[in-house]
C-alpha cells in the first residue's frame, strides 16, 4: 500500500503552517464547534479528537475548557509530532494515538467521553467506513455525550457540488500563484485539484474525497445510535453536523 500522503513530516509542517489560508472557514468551523460545546454543555472530562492532526483545534479546546483533557487519534505520526510541540504546554492532560480512523480505535479511549470532535477528517472515509467510524464514536461516548463533526460535505446538486469545488480550487490556485504555500502544499493542492475538478464525478475509494450529503451522513448518525442529530452550521462545502448518545 502506497504510504498515505499526510504521512509525510514536509507536507504535514506544510499544511499546519497554511491551514488558515487554505482552509477558506477554518477558524470559523472550529469556533462553531467550541461555540456547540459549550451550548451542549459538554466542557468537563475527556474529548477525543478524530484526526486531530496537529493539534489546532484541540489547542483551542484546552485553553477554552480547563476541566477537559483530550485525546488526538490520527494516522500520520508526522501530524502527531507536530501536535505533540505545539501542546507541550498541555502535556499532562493530552495524550496522542496513532491509528488509521478506518480502524478500530476504540481500544485507545481511556474513559467514555464527553464529546467526540473532528475537523476536516471525516470525508476521507468511504461509505462503509464512515459508518463504522459513527459506530466506534457512539461507542466511546458517554450518555449525553455529543459528536461534533465539522467537515466538508456536498451538496445534493451535482451543479452546485461541482460549482463549489470549482471555487475552491480557484481559491487555492490563489495562495499557489502569491506563493502563500509551501512548496508541498503547493502540490498536494494541485493533486486535489486534479482528483476533484478534473476527475469530478469519477469513483472515489478511501483516502480520496468522499464527500457526502448533510442528510446522509446524519442517517449514519442515526444508524449508530446517536440521536438529536443536525446541522449546527454550515457554509457552502463545510459544515457542522451534531448528534447525542442519548442518556
Amino acid at each position: 500500500m502506497a504510504e498515505y500522503r499526510w504521512n509525510q513530516s514536509e507536507l504535514a509542517a506544510g499544511y499546519d503552517a497554511g491551514a488558515t489560508l487554505v482552509h477558506p472557514h477554518y477558524l470559523e468551523v472550529q469556533d462553531a464547534i467550541l461555540a456547540e460545546m459549550g451550548q451542549e454543555r459538554v466542557t468537563v472530562g475527556l474529548i477525543v479528537d478524530l484526526g486531530g492532526g496537529s493539534g489546532r483545534l484541540i489547542e483551542r479546546v484546552l485553553e477554552k475548557f480547563p476541566d477537559t483533557t483530550a485525546i488526538i487519534i490520527d494516522q500520520s505520526q508526522a501530524f502527531l509530532d507536530l501536535a505533540a510541540y505545539r501542546l507541550e504546554r498541555f502535556s499532562d492532560r493530552v495524550s496522542f494515538a496513532c491509528r488509521r480512523l478506518q480502524d478500530d480505535w476504540g481500544d485507545v479511549i481511556t474513559e467514555p467521553a464527553t464529546a467526540i470532535v473532528s475537523m476536516s477528517a471525516i470525508h476521507h472515509l468511504d461509505l462503509e467506513e464512515k459508518r463504522q467510524c459513527y459506530q466506534l464514536c457512539f461507542n466511546a461516548l458517554r450518555p449525553g455525550g455529543v459528536l461534533l463533526n465539522g467537515d466538508e460535505v456536498r451538496p445534493v446538486s451535482d451543479a452546485d457540488y461541482r460549482e463549489q469545488v470549482e471555487r475552491w480550487a480557484a481559491h487555492m490556485q490563489e495562495l499557489i500563484d502569491a506563493q502563500a504555500v509551501t512548496p508541498a502544499m503547493a502540490d498536494a493542492l494541485r493533486g486535489w485539484r486534479e482528483r476533484n475538478v478534473e476527475q469530478f464525478g469519477q469513483p472515489r475509494v478511501s483516502g480520496d474525497d468522499c464527500h457526502e450529503t448533510a442528510a446522509t451522513q446524519l442517517a449514519y448518525f442515526e444508524s449508530a445510535g446517536l440521536r438529536e442529530t443536525g446541522v449546527a452550521w454550515q457554509r457552502e462545502l463545510w459544515t457542522v453536523l451534531k448528534g447525542r448518545r442519548p442518556v
